[in-house]
């Protein structure tokens, strides 16, 4: 089991390098790679709240809270009230934040067709199968 754990951290290391995930999100970015994949994650989720995202990425409500007001603050999202529920607010992006994550999703693109290119199409295929299978066996432990 330890050297399971080993393993993994180092592949998870090597990942965050290769994928340039720590420099993707840099000065010239003014979002963080969290901000980022929360607000992509507010425009594919229908009646997504601030609960759904706590849950969803394991994250403490409060620093949610912290990272939403931000995003109101800068006119990327708004809250609507639950019709169901009034004490719940549903979290919509706005066309600000439409166009945000439009260029975080370039900047994105741009890393991996960077860290793909010369890849030869039998490598990455196998890359991607691989990814998949990583996905797959991974989700059935999600909790």
């Amino acid at each position: 089991m330890e050297n399971n754990i080993k393993e993994i951290k180092q592949f998870n290391r090597f990942y965050v390098r290769v994928m340039g995930l720590l420099s993707l999100y840099n000065d010239q970015n003014p979002y963080s790679a969290t901000e980022a994949m929360i607000l992509f994650q507010i425009q594919a989720t229908t009646d997504c709240t601030a609960s759904f995202l706590s849950d969803y990425y394991l994250f403490d409500k409060g620093y949610i809270s912290r990272i939403l007001k931000k995003f109101v603050n800068k006119g990327l999202i708004k809250k609507v009230p639950s019709a169901i529920d009034r004490r719940s607010q549903h979290l919509l992006i706005t066309e600000k934040g439409e166009d945000e994550l439009h260029a975080l999703e370039k900047n994105a693109d741009k890393s991996v067709e960077k860290m793909i290119a010369g890849i030869l199409e039998d490598d990455l295929d196998k890359v991607i199968k691989s990814m998949k299978q990583i996905e797959e066996v991974l989700k059935k432990n999600d909790h």
